[in-house]
């Protein structure tokens, strides 16, 4: 029976097996100790010469000595590239609430500068433009509450206020003059919604020599300007002067002519205010109605008792000649066989198999 390994019994088993092969005391372990003495005698007896073990001394130094092969330049480039892609990320998360005049400010704006860059729909675009001017107007009024700010601070905020409403002005502008203008109602809303705020954050910032809040102001104007000049023309055959400026298309001069017959007018846009751009809900622009030509009157045919009251019959349109199809075969094609076995001698017919 065998004995657990941490049983007493195993241990002093253990103890007299080491106690008798020290002694060579064969009674008690007798196989065992021939065993082990077979072992020991399977060595070999001849040692290795002079000449081997030099050899063997010789390429143990070699290499040792022999420099260690350097890693790639692969495994640090990496590590690198995620020490800043996780830097990048953790700055773009504390700059969310920097104002101008901060150290992370700038990295605020260069995270903008690449959200539009990745957005290639172009309404989509200008929209995200005009979503970070409004954010430089919440910046100011946080700037306005910490209390009295750098004039060169509320200048750097005014301008980007205004480089970012132009940047997103201009291709509104263009997308709403070649659709349904939905788009202008859309910009004047917007418009009259950011001079408001910048009104009441006119005494908070105060005048200064080197900020100018009266140019953003002026240029709200003229946004909503150009915006109800637009809609005014939305029905007129000519919107556009084919001009542009910094704001986008200019309206065109003169009078409203009515589009030509067969075109149908563009409808007015939505009316209703927004006080911000909502990127995440857009609705489609809706197509311009198509009018379809009127058809020619058919000729009416006098009934039984009653006289034509028009000398002159209408010509009747020719009918349409529909193109000939192919012809169906009448029934399915035969199958072809599957062997067919030429005739062996003159005058007897070929064998088909199938």
């Amino acid at each position: 029976m065998r004995l657990p390994r941490w049983s007493p019994a195993r241990r002093d088993e253990h103890e007299r097996f080491a106690r008798a092969l020290d002694d060579g005391d064969r009674r008690e372990f007798g196989d065992e100790l021939a065993v082990v003495a077979a072992l020991r005698g399977l060595g070999d007896p001849n040692p290795l010469d002079e000449r081997v073990r030099t050899r063997i001394a010789e390429r143990v130094t070699r290499e040792a000595s022999a420099p260690r092969r350097r890693r790639g330049p692969y495994p640090v480039v990496a590590a690198g590239i995620a020490l800043v892609v996780a830097a990048t990320g953790l700055g773009l998360l504390l700059s969310e609430d920097a104002v101008p005049g901060d150290p992370l400010y700038h990295l605020k704006r260069a995270g903008e500068t690449a959200v539009i860059g990745l957005t290639f729909d172009e309404e989509a675009k200008a929209t995200k433009h005009l979503e970070f001017a409004a954010k430089r107007l919440d910046e100011l009024s946080a700037m306005a509450r910490q209390g009295p700010a750098d004039p060169a601070d509320v200048a750097r905020g005014l301008s980007d206020f205004a480089n970012q409403t132009k940047a997103g002005v201009a291709p509104l502008v263009t997308l709403a003059t070649s659709s349904d203008g939905r788009l202008l109602g859309v910009l004047r809303s917007w418009a009259a919604d950011q001079t408001a705020r910048l009104a009441s954050l006119g005494p908070s910032l105060g005048t200064t020599s080197t900020a100018e809040p009266e140019e953003p102001s002026s240029l709200l104007v003229r946004i909503e300007q150009r915006a109800e000049a637009l809609i005014a023309r939305m029905n007129c055959y000519q919107i556009t002067s084919g001009e542009h400026d910094e704001l986008g298309a200019l309206p065109a001069a003169g009078a409203c002519a009515p589009p030509p017959d067969g075109i149908a007018p563009v409808p007015e846009p939505d009316e209703d205010p927004l006080s911000e751009i909502d990127t995440d809900g857009e609705d489609p622009p809706r197509a311009r109605p198509v009018s379809l030509p009127t058809p020619a009157p058919t000729a009416t045919v006098p009934t039984l008792g009653e006289r034509a009251t028009s000398p002159t019959p209408h010509a009747l349109p020719a009918p349409i000649s529909a193109t000939p199809l192919p012809r169906l075969p009448d029934s399915a094609p035969e199958a072809a066989p599957l062997l067919t076995i030429p005739p062996l001698l003159p005058g007897l017919p070929e064998v088909s198999i199938g």
